[in-house]
């Protein structure tokens, strides 16, 4: 008879369904497949004799089709009129209208499957019950011994060749079995010797199954690891029986590390769904973050633009928190969707009410660009170059229009800034090669001013003076790094007036002259000139009043009458000082 061991290990043995047993699949990555290799995977996967060995698949194949689909939406953001119109006749995609009826066609696969199983059972059951009343039977006829133990031999090959039976009946069919095969070697007079033998290859055998049971413990798949549990279970149930001595023993053993796959297992799950918890919450705080970006005030394409950034590195983050527990997966989409579509709205919304804004903008920007065609023939290099550096910063100022709107505007207003400095450029390296040759004539001119000399006759010695600066001026100007040319020639020139037997106000007046008369064609520095001779003459009024102020509060008497006389005398030089200034301004306003 069965020991109270073998009979718990038979309870438990009965857990591994007929399904388990089946559903052996090969683990297959179907993310790198387009949609239309889904479907076509789908249908080559559906067409198998066996369905529930590939449910699992089939369940995998789901996911990814999914996904793959709603990437597709996602990246179908602008859609035609007419598109939109066909979605709301036929909201469905084309592929997952086939899809979905290729889902349909394996749940039937697998109904008829399960009908056909079922009926398959219960014939394997009458054919089990029918092996055990022939080894009830056998325990009964007159046969020789070795006679009766092969039929035995033959029954048992043929109870573990019959398949699987109605699961509710498995566990009694099973039990009732060893029950007779114990009777059968209890109530016949077999050999001993061949029992014992018996029980020695079963021993070995149930010790073999321990050893694999053993080294199942460093599998590093753990789906794997259990389904080959499963298959040692199944295996230890058709093994015989074993000495009594060694019954408890050997099944201690395949017990102990059973109990080690199953916690093994247990805990690898408590740690899957304890991970499935974590990614369904940072899920979530993701999608919370995505709402409070969408929400958020920004009223400028780069903000709008840096968002878009942001959601993309959140959605990277979404994807790359997984997996979740299946039942949570389509609520966890649903919401993700839901928080993209709304980023979206709300998106699509601000650059809807930007495409009126950019137009006004790119007139701005057209404006510009005219303008600057207006102006790129002149040749008022001065004052037009200071225009296009106001227009050129007046074009970066005006608000932002898309490149795709304002890049032949763009175009246009380079052209003319190009065709203008182009020009400029041009203009003045012919000026400066002018003054090149200018800087070599001045420098032999100043050369052989240098060589004259002060003579007796003074007017002669002027006459020459003014020639030798009428030459001066009218050689032009030099580069601007050689300019203190000019400086050296006047104060040469100045050397020799100072020599010249002449009365101070004489020389003072020619030298004024000569001053003028070097600044000819240069208004900026003509303007300056009459700039300082204007507030000169203004300081000196200053000081006059200042001058008759204080005469005003000079008392009588002979100590203040000396002091009188010496302002006065400086109010009569400082009026006589304004009057060669005003002559100084008479000059060069002749110019």
């Amino acid at each position: 008879m069965l020991n109270e061991k073998e009979k718990e290990l038979d309870s438990k043995e009965l857990d591994v369904t007929i399904s388990e047993t089946e559903n052996k699949e090969v683990k297959l990555n179907f993310d790198d497949l387009s949609l239309e290799e889904l479907v076509e995977k789908q249908e080559e996967i559906i067409n198998t004799s066996k369905p529930y060995s590939v449910s699992k698949q089939i369940d995998e194949l789901k996911i990814s089709f999914y996904k793959k689909l709603h990437d597709l939406h996602l990246k179908e953001e602008n859609k035609t009129e007419e598109e939109v119109v066909e979605e709301k006749i036929n909201p469905l995609h084309p592929l997952e209208i086939k899809f979905k009826s290729g889902n349909n066609k394996f749940r039937k696969l697998k109904a008829d499957y399960r009908k056909n199983r079922e009926v398959e059972e219960q014939k394997n059951f009458i054919i089990k019950k029918k092996i055990i009343e022939e080894i009830d039977e056998l325990s009964k006829q007159e046969e020789s011994i070795k006679t009766t133990f092969e039929k035995l031999g033959e029954l048992q090959k043929k109870w573990r060749e019959t398949g699987n039976v109605p699961l509710s009946e498995n566990n009694n069919l099973w039990q009732s079995y060893h029950h007779h095969v114990e009777l059968f070697y209890d109530y016949i007079k077999i050999n001993k010797d061949l029992r014992d033998l018996d029980f020695k290859r079963n021993l070995e055998e149930k010790t073999r199954i321990c050893e694999k049971a053993e080294a199942l413990l460093s599998e590093k798949s753990i789906n794997k690891m259990f389904d080959s549990l499963q298959e040692l279970h199944e295996h230890w149930k058709n093994v015989g029986p074993v000495e009594r001595e060694k019954r408890e023993e050997i099944w201690e053993i395949f017990q102990i590390t059973t109990k080690k796959i199953n916690k093994k297992k247990n805990e690898y799950f408590l740690k899957k769904k304890d991970m499935f918890k974590k990614n369904l919450h940072k899920k979530n705080e993701i999608c919370k973050k995505i709402n409070k970006l969408s929400l958020g005030e920004s009223n400028t394409h780069t903000d709008w633009q840096n968002r878009i950034k942001e959601l993309q590195i959140l959605m990277s983050d979404w994807k790359n928190s997984s997996p979740i527990d299946k039942k949570d997966n389509k609520i966890a989409w649903s919401t993700y969707r839901e928080s993209i579509n709304i980023f979206n709205q709300n998106k699509n919304d601000f650059y809807k009410n930007r495409k009126d804004e950019n137009s006004n903008n790119l007139q701005v920007k057209i404006d510009i660009a005219k303008k600057a065609e207006n102006l790129q023939s002149s040749t008022d290099w001065e004052n037009s170059s200071k225009q296009f550096i106001k227009l050129q910063d007046d074009w970066k100022k005006t608000p932002f229009v898309p490149n795709n709107l304002s890049s032949d505007v763009w175009k246009r207003f380079r052209k003319s800034c190009d065709t203008f400095f182009n020009a400029r450029k041009k203009h003045y390296k012919e000026i400066n090669k002018q003054r090149d040759k200018n800087l070599i004539s001045k420098n032999a001119l100043l050369k052989n001013v240098k060589k004259f000399k002060i003579t007796e006759d003074a007017k002669k010695d002027i006459i020459q003076l003014k020639e030798f600066s009428v030459k001066w001026n009218s050689l032009g100007h030099v580069p601007i790094k050689s300019i203190k040319i000019n400086d050296e020639f006047s104060n040469v020139i100045s050397s020799f007036y100072k020599k010249l037997k002449v009365d101070n106000s004489e020389k003072e007046k020619i030298q004024f002259q000569l001053k003028v008369d070097s600044l000819k064609g240069n208004l900026k520095q003509l303007n300056s000139e009459k700039d300082f001779i204007r507030k000169k003459i203004d300081q000196i009024h200053k000081s006059i009043l200042q001058y008759e102020n204080n005469i005003s509060f000079f008392g009588k008497g002979k100590g203040t009458e000396s002091l009188k006389k010496e302002v006065e005398k400086k109010i009569e030089n400082s009026k006589l000082e304004i009057e060669k200034l005003k002559k100084k301004l008479t000059l060069i306003n002749k110019i």
